[in-house]
C-alpha cells in the first residue's frame, strides 16, 4: 500500500516539475498535458481500492457479574501470553457509556496484535438494558458470565461501596439501591441472554468454583477461548478484589488518598496480603440475620430456577451458615 501511493507521488511530483519548466519555455501546456495521459496513466481507482486499516474487535466478553471475581479473572487473562485486554478493565460501554459510540468502544482494542485474543472483562453487560445493544454489535461473539450466591454478592458490594455511598447498615443501602439486588437475580439476566445468543456461545461460571480451584476455573475459561490452558499463573492462590483493605480504604477515602491503596493492591505487598488473607479465610463482618433471612426469602425462588438451568446444587446458598 505505502509503496504504490509513493509510486503515485513521484508522478504527481513529475508532472509538476515538468509542466513549470515548460511554462517557464512558453511551450503549450494543454497539449502536453493530453500527450502525457496517453503515455502515463494514474489509476484514478487506486484509492479506492487501497485496504483501509483492519478494525480490531473484540472475541469474548465476560459480561459480569459484579464482585464475583471479574478482578481475578482480569489479572489472571493479562497474564496470558495470548490474550489483549484494554487497559483500563471497564469501559461500561454498552451498561452505561453507550452515547459515547461504537468507534469509541472500538478504540480500546486497537493496540492488541494479530496474535492476540481480544477481549474486555465487564460487570454489567449482563444487566437486562445492555444485552440487546451488545448483541446488536456482537452477534457471534462468545460470553463469560460468572456467578456467586446472591447474597453474599450484595453483601460484598454494599462492603465496597459504603463508604462512598455514606450508607448507616447493609439494611439501609438495600432500601436505597435497588441494583444489589437486581445484580443477583441471575437466572433472569440469563434468560435474556438466550433470546438474543446461542447457548453454546455462553460458559456460564461460578465463584464456588473459582474459591475452590482456581487452577481449574481459568482452565475452563481458557479451553472455551481456545486458548492454551498449559500457561502458568502467577495469580493461583491468590484472592484480588477492589475491596481487600476495607478499613485502610474508608481512611485513605476520606483523606483523599484513595488511589495509595490502588498502588499498594497492584505491588507485590497487595500479592503476599492476599495470600494471606486467603489462608486465614479473612472475611467481612456477619451479617444481621434478620436481614440474611429476607433476603434468602427474596433469592430462593430464582436460585431454584438457576440450579435446575445450570444443573448444579444451589442449596447451600439458601443456608444460614455464614
Amino acid at each position: 500500500m505505502h509503496s504504490t501511493l509513493f509510486d503515485v507521488r513521484i508522478r504527481i511530483l513529475v508532472l509538476e516539475s515538468l509542466f513549470y519548466i515548460l511554462s517557464e519555455h512558453n511551450v503549450d501546456i494543454l497539449c502536453v498535458f493530453k500527450q502525457c495521459l496517453e503515455h502515463v496513466k494514474i489509476d484514478s481507482d487506486i484509492f479506492h481500492r487501497m485496504p483501509e486499516q483492519t478494525e480490531i474487535k473484540p472475541a469474548f466478553l465476560m459480561v459480569g457479574c459484579q464482585r464475583c471475581g471479574t478482578t481475578w479473572t482480569d489479572a489472571a487473562l493479562r497474564n496470558h501470553p495470548g490474550v489483549f485486554l484494554p487497559k483500563q478493565k471497564q469501559s461500561y460501554f454498552f451498561d452505561r457509556n453507550n452515547e459515547k459510540g461504537i468507534e469509541w468502544y472500538l478504540s480500546r482494542f486497537q493496540d492488541a496484535n494479530d496474535d492476540e485474543l481480544v477481549g474486555e472483562i465487564a460487570t454489567g453487560y449482563c444487566l437486562i438494558d445492555a444485552i440487546p445493544l451488545m448483541h446488536k454489535h456482537f452477534p457471534d461473539i462468545k460470553l463469560l458470565m460468572v456467578m456467586r450466591n446472591p447474597i453474599d454478592r450484595a453483601y460484598s458490594n454494599y462492603q465496597a461501596r459504603k463508604v462512598e455511598q455514606n450508607w448507616t447498615s447493609f439494611a439501609d443501602a438495600l432500601e436505597r439501591e435497588p441494583d444489589l439486588l437486581t445484580r443477583g437475580e441471575y437466572i433472569n439476566q440469563i434468560e435474556c441472554l438466550l433470546e438474543h445468543y446461542d447457548a453454546k456461545q455462553i460458559l456460564f461460571l461460578l465463584y464456588d468454583d473459582l474459591h475452590r480451584d482456581d487452577r481449574a476455573y481459568l482452565t475452563s475459561i481458557l479451553n472455551f477461548l481456545g486458548l492454551d490452558a498449559t500457561i502458568e499463573s502467577n495469580l493461583y492462590g491468590q484472592r484480588k478484589n477492589a475491596a481487600m483493605f476495607p478499613k485502610l480504604r474508608k481512611v485513605l477515602h476520606r483523606l483523599g488518598l484513595k488511589p495509595v491503596v490502588n498502588a499498594v493492591s497492584h505491588s507485590r505487598i497487595g500479592d503476599a496480603i492476599r495470600r494471606s488473607r486467603k489462608r486465614k479465610g479473612k472475611s467481612y463482618s456477619t451479617m444481621d440475620q434478620g436481614t440474611m433471612m429476607e433476603l434468602q426469602k427474596h433469592f430462593k425462588p430464582l436460585n431454584d430456577r438457576l440450579s435446575k438451568f445450570l444443573h448444579r446444587d444451589l442449596s447451600h446458598w439458601s443456608t444460614l451458615d455464614r
